[in-house]
C-alpha cells in the first residue's frame, strides 16, 4: 500500500474522541477544549484542518487531484450498516460504528473508478465501487473490515476539502498495513487488541486493484534526518542538556519558522523577538509515533487570574469604572463582554511553545478567533512532531519519548486580525481616580529587567536598597517575578548601575514543572542585572549552585550546576534516593522543557530490590516534572546458582510514588511454573503466587496433598505451607518449604521403606530441591551374619531410585570378633573392610584386615598376623659330655730336651665333646589367607611366612696330663706337662620360608648344622728336671718352658649335624644318637703337632740347680 501526501498535512489532536460526528448527528466538546459545534468541532478547529484521502485501488493509474466526483458523493447522505454486520464488526473491533455511513449507489461507484479505487474512506464514509459492497460474503466482509479500520484511524477528524492522491508514501503505506492486519483479524474471528491502529489523521484511503504501486527513497539516517513538510527540519547542532551518549529519550530538532494564523492577532513581532532569542521551542512527548501532549513550564493560571493580570498591567482594577471605561471602548456594559459574548485572555506567546504567564504576555481575543489559533499551533507543532517520529521510524529506529523543537523565526500571512474583543482593548483608555488600582503611597519607580527576549517593567521603592520582587504585592513586580521560567526574582539589591543583582529562586510551586520542595528559607540563586536590564547568572551560582531540595516521589537531591539558557533556567544535579527499590544515586537535568534523568538507566544503573536478586535487562527511562512519570520495564531473578522466581515489572507512578506491577513467576521444586502478581506501591512489596498440590503431582514423589503460598513481606521473597506424602510402606510425611541460601527446599521427616533386601526402613530426614528427592537417616541392616545400624540415603531423581549407605558394624561372632565399615553401593551391591580377630586353635589368635567384595564374599585380605609359637624346650635337658679321643703311650715331646737327652711324655686323661639344641621357637608369623570367617567349620589350608628360630650349641670338655719320661742315660728325670682343654661351639638354625598349615595342624622339618673351629685355650706350664751325672748336668738341673698364654687353634673343624622336626599336634621329636652325624666323621689329633706347637711356640730357661 502506498501513501499519497496531498500536502502538509492536518494532524490529529493529542486526544482524538472516539467516535466521528457527521452533520448534526452528535454534539461534543472539541479537542482543543471550546465547545463544539455541529461538525463535532469547534470553528476554530474545523477551518485549521485539511484532509487526505484513503482508498481501496483498483489499479489504474490516478490522477494528482481529487475528482468533483468524490465530494459529491460525499456530500450525500449515505446510509448506515445494518445491524447484524454492525453487530459483527463492533464485536470485534471495539468501537463504536453508529456513524459510520455507507455510500453504494451509482454516483459512488463513479467516484471510485476516478480514483481508481474498489472503495475508499474518507473520515466516516465508506464509498464503495459497483458491486463490491457485499457485507454477507467473505470477500466483501473482509473489504469491508479494512475500510473500518480506516474509520477508526481517522476518528475525530473532519473534512474541509480533500487534496490530491500524489502521496503513497511509508505513513500512507503502514496505515494500509494495519488495516490488513485488522481485516485478516476479523476473519479469524479474533477480537483486534487496543493499540493496534494508530491515529494519523483523516486521509482518502483506497483499496487497490491491479494497480502498480509507487516506490519513493525516504531518508531514514537519525542524524542526519532533513525533512520537508511544508517545514525544514534539522537536528539540532547542539542540545542544552548534556546527555551522556546517544540520548533514546529526547531528540532535539531545529525548525526553520512556525506558522501563525492570521486569527492570532497582530503578535507576530512578539513571536519572532521570542524566536530570535532561542527562546520559541516546543517539547512533546510521544508514544510510538504517535504526540501525546506538550510540556509545559508554566501551568496555566485561571482566567480570572489573567484577566486581573491584563487589567493591572494598564492600571485598572476590577469594578464600575472599569466596566463603564470598557463600554466606552466599544465592549458591553460589563468588561469582558463584546456583542453578547465574552472575550477571551490569551497568551501571546503559547505556553507549549515557550510562553508564560507574566502580564506583558496576556491579550483580549475574541472567542473564536482564541480558540482557533490555539488549535492551529497545537496541530502544527503535534504535526511536525510525529512527522519527526514517523521518518525516525521508517529509518528503522525507535522513536524517542520526547521530540524537542526550536523554532528560528515565526511567519504570519499578513499584519494579523484584530477582532472586536481584539479592538476593544486596544481602544481601553487610561484609568481615572475611580477606576485606578490601588497603589502604594510609597513612590516607586520602574526597573526593566529582560531575559528570553522578552521585557518586565517592575515598579520598585525609589528609596530601598533591597525591595521585595515577587513577595512585593504590586501586581507587576508579582506577575514579573516570574520572567524566568523556572526562577521566581525574590529581592532586588540595588548597588549601581551595572552592578545590581537579584535574589532568585527555585520556582517549586504547584503549579511548574519542578515537584520539588524547598528547605524553608529556600537557597538564593544569584542573578547578575546588565546595565540594558538584562539577567543573568552570577558566576558563583554557575560554579557551584549547592541547591538542596527534596523530590517528593524519590527523596533528597542536590542542584549542583545552573544556566540561564532561551526560555529559562537548566540545571543538573543528582537525587539520593532513600526507601525506593531500585533507584541509587541518580544524576538529573532539568531546563524549560523537562526534569528528567540525564541518561536512561539501564541494568547496570540500577540496584536490586531484594537481597540474592540479580536484574537480568532494564530499560527505564524517567520524567520527573510536571510530575514522577516513570516509563520502561525491569526485568529480574531471584536466586544465585539457580532461578527460583522471577519477574519482568512495568515502572509507573501514583501519587505516592513508584509503582511496580508484573508477573511474578514462581519455580518451586516440582512445579515448572506458577504465576502470581507482584507490587510495589506506596513504599510496600505485595503480592505472590498460591500453588495447590495438584500442580506439584507427578513432580514431587508420593505427594498426596497440599498447598504452597509464595509472598513478598518485609522487603524479602519467603513461602509458606506443606505437601503431604504417602511414603513407600504406607507411611505418611509431610514436606513444608522453606527459603534460605537463594533457593527453594522442601522439607520434613518420615519413615521409608526401601527396596535394599539389607535395610529395614530408614528414620529419615526428607528433602527436596526441585530435581532430586532425598531420605537420609539411620536404618537396621542385615547382611551374611553381619547385622548393625547405618546412615543411609534414598534418592527419587524423576522416578530413578536408588539407595546407598554407610557404616561401622561390631562384629562378634563365634571365634571372630572385630568391627567392619559396609559400604551399600547405589547398585545394591555390599562391600566393606575392617579387623578381625580369629582363633584359629586355642592359644592361636590371628588379627588381620577383613573384606567385603563385590561378590559379596567376606574374606580375610591380608596378612594374618601370629604371636610367637614355641615349638619345643631345650635337649637335652642337661649337658652330656661324648669322647672325642683317649690318650696313653709316650711321645717324644719334639724340641724338648735336657742336654743332648731328648725327653718324652707319656700321655693320660681323654678329650670329649657335648652339645645341645632348643628351645624351638616360631616368630615373626604371617600368613597370606582368605576365607569366610563366620562359617561354621571353616577349613584353613595356607602356607605361614615365619622364622624359626632354633638355638644350638656344644663344646670340647677334658684334660690331657703327660709325665715325663726318659729312655737313656739319665738316671732320673721328674716333671710333669698338664694341658687343659676347652673348646666351646654355639650354632643357631634359622628357617625362613613358607610352613605348612592343614587341618589344624602345622608341621616343620629341618636340618640343624652346628660347628665350628677347634680352639683350645692351652695353659702350659712344663717343668723338666735332671739328675747330675748326665751329660753336662753336674748335680741337678731344671729346665723351664713359659707359653705365651692365649689360645690355640688345632687346625681342626669340629661339627655336628641334626635332623629336627615338629608339628603341631606331636610336637619336638628328639633326634636320635644315631640321627646325629659329627663332621667330620673322623676326628684325628696329632698330639706330637699340639705338642710341637705349643712348645716351640715358648720361651725356655735351663738352669742347674
Amino acid at each position: 500500500m502506498t501513501e499519497h501526501a496531498l500536502a502538509p498535512s492536518a494532524e490529529r489532536d493529542a486526544s482524538p474522541p472516539k467516535t466521528a460526528v457527521r452533520g448534526l448527528l452528535l454534539q461534543r466538546k472539541c479537542a482543543c477544549g471550546a465547545g463544539a459545534g455541529s461538525s463535532g468541532e469547534c470553528e476554530s478547529c474545523a477551518a485549521g484542518r485539511q484532509q487526505n484521502l484513503q482508498r481501496k485501488s483498483n489499479g489504474a493509474s490516478g490522477g494528482q487531484g481529487v475528482p468533483d466526483s468524490v465530494n459529491e458523493t460525499l456530500a450525500r447522505p449515505g446510509r448506515p450498516l445494518d445491524a447484524d454486520t454492525r453487530d459483527f464488526m463492533e464485536s470485534r473491533f471495539g468501537s463504536d460504528f453508529a456513524a459510520v455511513r455507507v455510500h453504494d449507489d451509482s454516483a459512488a461507484g463513479a467516484s471510485a473508478r476516478d480514483v481508481d479505487a474498489h472503495a475508499f474512506t474518507v473520515g466516516q464514509d465508506i464509498v464503495f465501487g459497483d458491486g463490491q459492497y457485499q457485507p454477507h460474503s467473505d470477500s466483501g466482509r473482509h473489504l469491508l473490515a479494512h475500510e473500518l479500520a480506516h474509520t477508526v484511524q481517522q476518528q475525530g477528524l473532519q473534512r474541509s476539502g480533500i487534496s490530491n492522491l500524489a502521496d503513497q508514501g511509508p505513513h500512507y503505506q503502514r496505515l494500509e498495513r494495519e488495516a490488513d492486519f485488522a481485516a485478516d483479524s476479523v476473519m479469524r474471528g479474533q477480537p483486534l487488541a487496543s493499540g493496534v491502529l494508530s491515529q494519523g489523521g483523516p486521509r482518502l484511503s483506497r483499496k487497490d486493484g491491479k494497480g502498480k504501486s509507487q516506490d519513493y527513497e525516504v531518508e531514514s539516517r537519525y542524524k542526519d534526518l532533513e525533512m520537508s513538510t511544508g517545514h525544514k527540519v534539522t537536528p539540532e547542532k547542539k542540545t542544552t542538556a548534556k546527555v551522556k551518549g546517544k540520548d533514546k529519550e529526547l531528540a532535539s530538532y531545529d525548525v526553520d519558522f512556525l506558522e501563525l494564523h492570521e486569527v492570532k492577532g497582530p503578535v507576530l513581532k512578539e513571536w519572532q523577538s521570542k524566536a530570535k532569542a532561542k527562546a520559541l521551542r516546543a517539547i512533546i512527548t510521544l508514544q510510538g509515533a504517535k504526540a501525546q501532549e506538550a510540556g509545559l513550564w508554566q501551568m496555566r493560571v485561571s482566567s480570572d487570574e489573567l484577566r486581573s493580570r491584563w487589567v493591572n498591567l494598564r492600571g485598572w482594577k476590577m469594578g464600575d469604572a472599569l466596566n463603564a471605561a470598557w463600554q466606552k471602548a466599544g465592549g458591553d456594559a460589563e468588561f469582558p463582554k463584546v456583542g453578547g459574548g465574552t472575550c477571551e485572555m490569551d497568551h501571546i506567546i503559547e505556553l507549549q511553545v515557550g510562553g508564560d504567564n507574566t502580564q506583558e504576555n496576556i491579550q483580549v481575543l475574541d472567542r473564536l478567533d482564541n480558540g482557533m489559533s490555539g488549535s492551529l499551533i497545537k496541530q502544527q507543532v503535534f504535526g511536525l512532531a510525529q512527522a519527526i517520529a514517523q521518518k525516525i521510524e521508517e529509518g528503522g529506529e525507535e522513536p524517542p519519548a520526547q521530540i524537542r523543537m526550536v523554532f528560528a523565526d515565526s511567519k504570519m500571512k499578513g499584519t494579523g486580525k484584530c477582532g472586536p474583543c481584539c479592538e476593544t482593548g486596544k481602544k481601553l483608555g487610561k484609568p481615572g481616580k475611580d477606576g485606578r488600582a490601588d497603589k502604594s503611597t510609597e513612590t516607586l519607580i520602574d526597573y526593566p529587567v529582560v531575559a528570553g527576549g522578552s521585557t518586565r517593567v517592575l515598579r520598585v521603592s525609589e528609596k530601598s536598597k533591597t525591595p521585595p520582587i515577587f513577595e512585593s504585592g504590586i501586581p507587576e513586580n508579582v506577575a514579573g517575578a516570574e520572567i524566568l521560567p523556572g526562577l521566581l526574582l525574590m529581592t532586588l539589591r540595588r548597588v549601581g548601575k551595572g552592578k545590581d543583582t537579584i535574589n532568585a529562586m527555585i520556582d517549586n510551586r504547584d503549579r511548574t514543572r519542578l515537584p520539588i520542595t524547598l528547605p524553608a528559607k529556600g537557597t538564593g540563586v544569584v542573578l547578575d542585572v546588565a546595565e540594558d536590564g538584562g539577567l543573568t547568572l552570577s558566576a558563583a551560582a554557575k560554579k557551584n549552585a549547592g541547591i538542596a531540595f527534596t523530590y517528593d516521589y524519590l527523596s533528597p537531591g542536590v542542584f549542583t550546576k545552573l544556566d540561564l539558557v532561551p526560555g529559562g533556567v537548566a540545571g543538573e544535579g543528582y537525587i539520593t534516593p532513600s526507601k525506593v527499590p531500585l533507584l541509587q544515586k541518580i544524576e538529573v537535568a532539568f531546563s524549560p522543557e523537562y526534569f528528567r534523568l540525564k541518561a536512561p538507566l539501564d541494568k547496570d544503573k540500577l540496584k536490586p530490590p531484594f537481597a540474592g536478586v540479580k536484574i537480568t535487562e532494564a530499560s527505564l527511562a524517567i520524567d520527573l516534572a510536571p510530575k514522577l512519570k516513570p516509563v520502561g520495564t525491569v526485568a529480574f531473578e531471584f536466586g544465585t546458582a539457580k532461578k527460583i522466581a522471577a519477574s519482568k515489572v512495568e515502572v509507573s507512578a501514583d501519587e505516592n510514588g513508584l509503582v511496580l506491577t508484573g508477573v511474578l513467576f514462581v519455580y518451586l521444586p516440582g512445579v515448572d511454573e506458577a504465576k502470581g502478581e507482584i507490587k510495589y506501591q506506596a513504599g510496600e512489596w505485595s503480592g505472590g503466587a498460591h500453588i495447590e498440590s495438584g500442580q506439584m503431582a507427578g513432580k514431587i514423589p508420593y505427594v498426596k496433598s497440599g498447598a504452597v503460598d509464595v509472598f513478598l513481606k518485609a522487603g524479602k521473597i519467603d513461602a509458606s505451607g506443606k505437601v503431604n506424602l504417602e511414603l513407600p510402606g504406607g507411611n505418611e510425611a509431610a514436606l513444608e518449604i522453606s527459603y534460605a541460601a537463594n533457593k527453594w527446599v522442601f522439607q520434613g521427616r518420615g519413615k521409608i521403606k526401601v527396596k535394599s533386601p539389607y535395610l529395614k526402613p530408614i528414620q529419615a530426614s526428607l528433602w527436596y530441591d526441585g530435581e532430586l528427592f532425598i531420605a537420609k537417616g539411620q536404618a537396621g541392616f542385615a547382611f551374611s551374619g553381619l547385622d548393625g545400624i547405618i546412615d543411609a540415603t534414598y534418592e527419587n531423581k524423576g522416578g530413578k531410585e536408588k539407595v546407598y549407605g554407610k557404616g561401622d558394624i561390631k562384629i562378634d561372632k563365634g571365634r571372630a570378633k572385630g568391627n567392619i565399615v559396609v559400604e551399600l553401593l547405589p547398585n545394591e551391591k555390599i562391600i566393606g573392610k575392617g579387623k578381625l580377630s580369629y582363633e584359629i586353635k586355642k592359644d592361636m589368635v590371628a588379627t588381620a584386615g577383613i573384606t567385603v567384595d563385590e561378590q559379596q564374599k567376606i574374606t580375610f585380605d591380608g596378612e594374618l598376623s601370629f604371636p610367637d609359637i614355641t615349638l619345643f624346650k631345650r635337649f637335652p635337658e642337661k649337658q652330656e659330655d661324648q669322647p672325642i679321643f683317649s690318650a696313653s703311650g709316650s711321645i717324644p715331646i719334639p724340641g724338648a730336651s735336657i742336654g743332648p737327652i731328648g725327653l718324652k711324655v707319656k700321655l693320660w686323661g681323654s678329650l670329649g665333646y657335648y652339645y645341645y639344641v632348643g628351645p624351638g621357637v616360631l616368630t615373626g608369623i604371617k600368613a597370606t589367607v582368605k576365607f569366610s570367617p563366620f562359617e561354621a567349620d571353616p577349613d584353613f589350608s595356607f602356607n605361614l611366612k615365619a622364622k624359626a628360630s632354633i638355638p644350638a650349641g656344644g663344646g670340647i670338655s677334658g684334660k690331657v696330663g703327660a709325665d715325663v719320661v726318659i729312655d737313656l742315660y739319665i738316671a732320673e728325670v721328674g716333671g710333669g706337662l698338664n694341658v687343659e682343654a676347652r673348646a666351646g661351639l654355639e650354632g643357631k638354625a634359622e628357617l625362613a620360608g613358607e610352613i605348612a598349615y592343614s587341618k589344624d595342624k602345622f608341621s616343620v622339618d629341618a636340618s640343624a648344622y652346628i660347628g665350628g673351629s677347634v680352639v683350645l685355650a692351652a695353659a702350659l706350664n712344663a717343668r723338666v728336671f735332671a739328675e747330675a751325672g748326665v751329660w753336662r748336668f753336674k748335680v741337678r738341673t731344671e729346665k723351664t718352658w713359659k707359653l705365651l698364654g692365649g689360645t690355640f687353634d688345632t687346625g681342626l673343624s669340629l661339627g655336628v649335624r641334626l635332623p629336627l622336626h615338629y608339628d603341631s599336634i606331636d610336637g619336638f621329636r628328639m633326634p636320635k644318637l644315631s640321627d646325629i652325624k659329627p663332621e667330620p666323621a673322623q676326628l684325628n689329633l696329632d698330639p706330637s703337632k699340639m705338642l710341637s706347637n705349643l712348645f716351640g711356640n715358648a720361651t725356655k730357661e735351663e738352669h742347674e740347680v
